[in-house]
């Protein structure tokens, strides 16, 4: 398990952090304090993924941004709730954009289809993924302290542990994500 978190464990940051990530660089920083990856190499990947993701998104909403909102469901049921969000913090947004889980790709896409300068987007987009980085990853080192603190030999433990703080992980995204769509319907029904 060791050698395949070690090979492959960077491209994952790297993809998840493309996508949405708080997952995967979690982990990365959970398994930096086990000993399987450094992490300022996750903090690097994090940083490479989520901006890359972020200019991706951005470049798409620029270029095609009106049809992938029309074509799309999943986009358009989020498009109110995006719209609050830009109409409320107005630029702001573009730095707190990586925060928002669950309508990153949306907001950002929306934010393509704006009239906004390329080298605001970039200046606050290279602020916000090295800022969301930084965090994140040193709360994946934080709580991989606690999995030390309460396993003194984690290499006698490793099969267990490394599922199980995936799986914590991961029940802790998914329910984090039910909460906001419960908000969303909430706030916007069942539209």
């Amino acid at each position: 398990m060791e050698s395949y978190i070690a090979k492959y464990g960077y491209i994952g940051v790297f993809i998840g952090t493309f996508l949405e990530g708080e997952t995967t660089v979690l982990l990365g920083g959970i398994f930096s304090k086990l000993g399987y990856m450094s992490i300022w190499t996750v903090m690097l990947y994090a940083f490479a993924g989520t901006f890359a993701g972020d200019c991706t998104f951005f470049a798409i909403g620029r270029f095609f941004g009106k049809n992938i909102i029309e074509r799309f469901d999943f986009i358009r049921k989020r498009v109110p709730l995006a719209n609050k969000v830009i109409r409320k913090y107005g630029n702001f947004i573009i730095f707190i954009i990586r925060f928002l889980v669950g309508i990153r790709a949306v907001i950002l896409i929306l934010l393509g289809c704006t009239n906004l300068k390329m080298s605001k987007f970039l200046t606050f987009s290279i602020l916000n993924s090295i800022t969301w980085s930084i965090l994140i990853s040193f709360i994946g080192f934080a709580f991989g302290q606690v999995v030390l603190v309460f396993v003194s030999d984690i290499k006698r433990y490793e099969s267990i542990i490394v599922p199980a703080v995936l799986v914590l992980v991961i029940v802790l995204i998914l329910i984090y994500r039910h909460i906001v769509k419960e908000k969303e319907k909430k706030a916007y029904g069942n539209e």
